[in-house]
C-alpha cells in the first residue's frame, strides 16, 4: 500500500509538472534502455532486539520473565561486502522544449519521467565483525563457530523526474546533461547464520550449567528478501545521434545515490527453536540491517522515438 501510495503521488506531480499533450511534433517522446550497472562495495550494520540467552525461556526455563524484555540494539554489528555488477533497463517519456520553443533560452531543455529497473549482484558472504570491539564473531576458540552474513542481490524499481539540457547544434549529435529525483523500492536478498560451539568450555562462564548446555552447537538463522523504499537523485549524461527525424540512438551515462537503506529481518531460528523468547509464542525477536547510502553507476544504450 505504502509503495502504491508513493507512485500515485510521483506520477501525479511529474503530470503538474509537464505541459499539455499536444499534436504530433508537439515536442513529447518515448524512450527506453538497455545496459549495465556498476556498485561500489555496500557497508552494513546489524543489530536485534534480542536480550540474550538468559532471557529465553527455551534455553533458561528458570527465568524471571518480569526481569526480561527485548530491548533494541542490545547487540549489534558491522561487515562490508564488494561491490557488484548487474543489468540496468527502463522505459521513459519525455516532452522536450525545443519544438514548441525554437532560439528561445527554454530551447535546451526537456523533463522526462522515467522508470527503470537494476539488479545488482553482490553475492558475498562475509565475517560478521562486533560493532563495538571490532573483533570477529566467529574464532577457533570463541563462543561462535560460524557468525556470518550473505548479501546476494540488491534490486530495485525506480521512478525519477529528470531534467536535461540539450547542447543543440548542427550536426545529427546532440550531447546532453541532465538531473533527476526520485524513489527506489528496493529488495535486498539477505541470509545470516550463527553456529554455537560444540564444546560447552567456550559458553561463556558467566552463565549457568543448565543454559550452557542448552546452547552448545545451537543455530540461529535466516534468509530473507528484505525492502525499503528509498528516496534518491541522479547526475545523468550522455549522447544522441539521430538516425531519422524521429528516431535516435544514443549512450547514456548515470550516477545514482540513495538514503541508507532499513529493515527487519525475519529469523528462521534462534538458538535452535522457533523466534521467540516465550514457548508460548511471544515475544518474538528480530534482527534489523542498515546500510550506507545505496549508490550505483550505468551505462546504456538508449533508443528515442519522436512524435
Amino acid at each position: 500500500m505504502k509503495r502504491r501510495f508513493v507512485c500515485l503521488a510521483f506520477i501525479t506531480a511529474i503530470g503538474l509538472l509537464t505541459p499539455g499533450l499536444s499534436q504530433a511534433g508537439s515536442g513529447w517522446y518515448l524512450s527506453s534502455e538497455l545496459g549495465a550497472n556498476v556498485a561500489p562495495g555496500l557497508d552494513t550494520i546489524g543489530s536485534s532486539n534480542d536480550p540474550g540467552p538468559a532471557c529465553d525461556e527455551y534455553v533458561n526455563p528458570a527465568l524471571n520473565k518480569a526481569d526480561c524484555e527485548p530491548a533494541f540494539g542490545a547487540f549489534s554489528w558491522k561487515n562490508n561486502f564488494d561491490g557488484g555488477k548487474g543489468i540496468l533497463a527502463g522505459a521513459a517519456v519525455g516532452y522536450s522544449f525545443s519544438e514548441t520553443y525554437p532560439n528561445r533560452p527554454l530551447s535546451g531543455f526537456r523533463v522526462e519521467m522515467e522508470y527503470f529497473y537494476r539488479n545488482t549482484g553482490h553475492d558475498q558472504t562475509s565475517p560478521m565483525i562486533n560493532a563495538e570491539t571490532g573483533a570477529l564473531e566467529a574464532n577457533p576458540t570463541g563462543e561462535f563457530v560460524i557468525a556470518e552474513e550473505r548479501i546476494g542481490s540488491v534490486s530495485s524499481h525506480n521512478l525519477f523526474g529528470n531534467l536535461f539540457y540539450d547542447f543543440i547544434n548542427t550536426s545529427r549529435f546532440t550531447p546532453y546533461v541532465g538531473v533527476g529525483v526520485g524513489f527506489g523500492f528496493t529488495d535486498v536478498e539477505y541470509a545470516e547464520q550463527w553456529v554455537r560451539n560444540m564444546d560447552i568450555n567456550k559458553i561463556p562462564s558467566k552463565f549457568s550449567d543448565e543454559i550452557r548446555s542448552n546452547l552448545v552447537g545451537s543455530v540461529t538463522t535466516a534468509k530473507t528478501k528484505l525492502s525499503d523504499v528509498l528516496f534518491g537523485y541522479q547526475v545523468l549524461f550522455g549522447v544522441d545521434y539521430a538516425m531519422t527525424d524521429s528516431v535516435s540512438l544514443g549512450l547514456k551515462g548515470r550516477w545514482s545515490t540513495y538514503n541508507a537503506f532499513h529493515d527487519a529481518i525475519g529469523l528462521e531460528r534462534l538458538r535452535g527453536h522457533p523466534p521467540n523468547l516465550r514457548r508460548d509464542g511471544s515475544q518474538p525477536v528480530s534482527d534489523f540491517l542498515d546500510t550506507d547510502d545505496v549508490e550505483f553507476f550505468g551505462v546504456s544504450l538508449n533508443l528515442k522515438y519522436h512524435f
